[in-house]
């Protein structure tokens, strides 16, 4: 299976799992009048979602005196605040998407056999766990938003709308509405694979050019790998450009659906509720893990690049081209996913902290319920 899994089709997967966004650019190659329908069809997508947050704030109004669904409406209307935000982000930086994206299929079709190779080893240690995030969130989406016109099962969106919707046509309308923004919203929970795509992909041309690097034999050979990293550390600040204030609102966001899903877990609420809530908490956590991990990764990479010079055998070369190596080695700064004053790093260690403090959060407010109720 992993031979026929290309990095094409692989690219091709996740462009088609974020499709309903609109926020994966189109070619370069396409029309002006073409490329300026699709921001168009952006922009009626973001709009689409709108037309779902109202009817949800309405119902938080009022239903606020429930809280179970006041917690299930806030959450909601955070996801699709978030979807609103992500299609903004992605508007504002479409070029910027672009050329990274054209950059990606033109290294990918101009690849070597040793590049090759090693976007197959990235391939086969990330497909299986990223189409069993995208089969399982789909799945989930599906079900909840269709399988109540087959199934006795509770509709997952909660909304309230200032008008009469008990008449056939209104509600024929309402769910296809509700179904269509529902499967917008899973496309743009997917949309953290379309930033660790992205990383993915600098952190294995980060590989490649350490391959090309031990290679070299000369002058003129180093200095062509250290305008390739150039070039590469450019294209690598630009990708996390583009992603840094998406991972930013999650961040914030999963903080704050985690702080509402605790007091509902703990609190004396219906299990089928309890298992709801920890549901969300677990699939923001994996969101931000999407990104923290390709993410520490690329950080790796980019300083296993400068320390690479170590494995050369640099001894036998002349004075000149051990100096040059010198100066590759003591250029020693990584690409890191980073929000100022906020995130100093996203990486693996920071996911970890903020996992660990997020439940020892929970076990804290639990134990003042406690002592609060005895």
């Amino acid at each position: 299976m992993l031979k026929k899994l290309t990095p094409e089709k692989a690219i091709n997967i996740i462009r088609l799992s974020v499709a309903l966004t609109f926020c994966w650019p189109l070619r370069a190659a396409n029309s002006r009048t073409v490329i300026s329908g699709y921001k168009a069809m952006q922009i009626c997508a973001a709009i689409n979602i709108s037309l779902l947050l109202l009817p949800t704030l309405y119902a938080t109004y009022l239903r606020s005196d429930d809280m179970e669904v006041v917690s299930h409406c806030v959450t909601q209307a955070l996801c699709e605040i978030q979807c609103i935000v992500q299609t903004v982000i992605c508007f504002s930086k479409h070029d910027t998407l672009q050329r990274i994206l054209e950059e990606l299929w033109s290294c990918i079709g101009k690849a070597q056999q040793h590049e090759e190779e090693i976007y197959y080893l990235y391939l086969a240690r990330c497909n299986v766990f990223y189409s069993s995030y995208i089969a399982a969130t789909y799945a989930t989406v599906a079900v909840g938003l269709i399988g109540p016109l087959f199934l006795p099962i509770v509709h997952m969106i909660f909304a309230e709308y200032p008008f009469n919707v008990n008449r056939t046509l209104v509600i024929a309308i309402v769910r296809a509405h509700q179904i269509i923004t529902g499967h917008q919203i899973c496309a743009h929970i997917c949309m953290c694979l379309f930033g660790g795509l992205l990383i993915w992909f600098t952190a294995a041309r980060y590989e490649c050019l350490m391959a090309e690097l031990q290679r070299t034999t000369d002058i003129h050979m180093l200095i062509v790998c250290i305008e390739k990293q150039l070039r590469l550390k450019r294209y690598a600040e630009d990708v996390v450009e583009c992603f840094r204030f998406m991972v930013l609102f999650v961040i914030a966001a999963c903080t704050f659906v985690i702080t509402v899903c605790a007091i509902t877990i703990v609190t004396n609420t219906p299990l089928v509720a309890k298992i709801l809530f920890t549901g969300i908490t677990v699939s923001l956590l994996m969101y931000i893990y999407m990104y923290a991990w390709p993410a520490d990764h690329m950080k790796e990479m980019s300083l296993k690049f400068s320390q690479s010079v170590y494995d050369l055998p640099w001894y036998e070369h002349t004075a000149r081209m051990q100096k040059n190596l010198l100066n590759v080695l003591a250029y020693q700064k990584p690409v890191v996913l980073s929000i100022n004053c906020l995130v100093p790093e996203l990486s693996l260690r920071y996911y970890c902290s903020y996992l660990s403090n997020a439940l020892s959060f929970c076990t804290a407010l639990r134990a003042m319920l406690e002592e609060t109720t005895t």
